[in-house]
């Protein structure tokens, strides 16, 4: 009887109130919910476009695949977290368990994929690449699994009232603050920053490569619009998911605390949006603002409505026509590709 009363009293204490009505607000809910549902189905048109289309089942895009997997998992968890009961111990540590294995699913293979297409492009070693990439799979699909099931067997998952999160569960509340720092970086911190740093790298050399292996006037002009795309990389990476590592870092240095504040307030919210939002954000970079895949759809939509005019395609490309056709598809296969840094 004085075990299960113990145990009733450690269950309601937290550590601090947290930010629950903050993450309960409309305005979180509905900015996550808007995000999440963009991500949902940003991803989905990756993975079935990959099905569908089948010049777009190169290695580097079935890489982007397995992303677009973990981003998936990610949206979904994020948007049901928000809307879900708080009342549900079980609920919340299954939510917390897909959250956060498929963000680690995402940040092994963001870390995979740029190292996948130095390998293949600057290296020239595709054999080499071809290998690794089954050793990808047992790491990229297997230490998310044990890091997330260590921490859901050892009760580490839990309500973590929205002091480090924004609407869903993550790392229970209850642990002591040292365990909760230690499990924060196992499971997601440490692999995150990790990820954009080794990514970056492996970016910057890749973007160097591009720009020095085409050296022509016409491949240079690809050249250069493929480098404001791989600009792009990094810098969604940081805007989409900084606002969660900031208040993880200010929460570490105790600068979180329960006094309300607009920033706080802002912090939060654009938290909910951001780690919601990156397999909409890879949808538009690599999908969406790419010439190949408006190609793409714009002729299944015509087909599918019946309603397009007909195409030129009868007519021979011109010589001129197939170089700079080639050297677009080079680049993209470089570049494109690349996937979320």
């Amino acid at each position: 009887m004085l075990l299960e009363s113990t145990a009733v009293c450690n269950f309601s204490s937290t550590p601090t109130q947290g930010f629950e009505d903050e993450a309960n607000a409309v305005i979180n809910r509905v900015l996550t919910t808007i995000s999440a549902s963009l991500s949902l189905l940003g991803t989905s048109f990756i993975i079935g476009t990959f099905i569908a289309w089948k010049d777009f089942r190169s290695t580097s895009r079935r890489i982007l695949v397995y992303i677009s997997v973990g981003d998936f998992f990610i949206a979904g968890g994020n948007l049901f977290g928000v809307w879900r009961r708080r009342d549900d111990s079980t609920v919340c540590k299954s939510q917390s368990f897909v959250t956060t294995c498929a963000s680690l699913w995402s940040f092994f293979w963001t870390t995979f994929l740029a190292i996948f297409m130095y390998t293949v492009v600057v290296k020239k070693q595709a054999n080499k690449a071809g290998t690794m990439l089954k050793f990808y799979h047992i790491i990229g699909w297997g230490v998310p699994l044990i890091i997330t099931g260590t921490a859901l067997g050892l009760g580490k998952l839990g309500n973590d009232n929205d002091v480090y999160s924004a609407g869903w569960c993550w790392i229970d509340s209850r642990l002591s603050k040292n365990d909760k720092y230690l499990w924060m970086l196992i499971s997601g911190k440490a692999w995150e920053v990790t990820a954009f740093f080794v990514s970056s790298t492996f970016y910057l050399m890749l973007k160097y490569h591009i720009r020095k292996e085409f050296t022509s006037a016409q491949s240079k002009e690809y050249a250069l619009k493929a480098e404001k795309r791989l600009t792009l990389v990094p810098v969604i990476f940081v805007l989409v998911r900084i606002w969660g590592t900031l208040r993880f870092i200010i929460y570490i240095a105790g600068g979180l605390d329960d006094s309300n504040a607009a920033w706080e307030k802002a912090l939060l919210y654009l938290q909910g949006m951001g780690d919601s939002s990156q397999g909409f954000a890879n949808f538009l970079l690599f999908c969406l603002f790419t010439e190949k895949f408006r190609t793409h759809l714009q002729r299944a939509t015509c087909g599918f409505l019946q309603q397009c005019k007909k195409q030129p395609s009868s007519t021979p490309p011109s010589s001129s026509e197939e170089t700079r056709s080639h050297q677009q598809t080079v680049i993209n296969e470089n570049t494109n590709l690349l996937g979320r840094v």
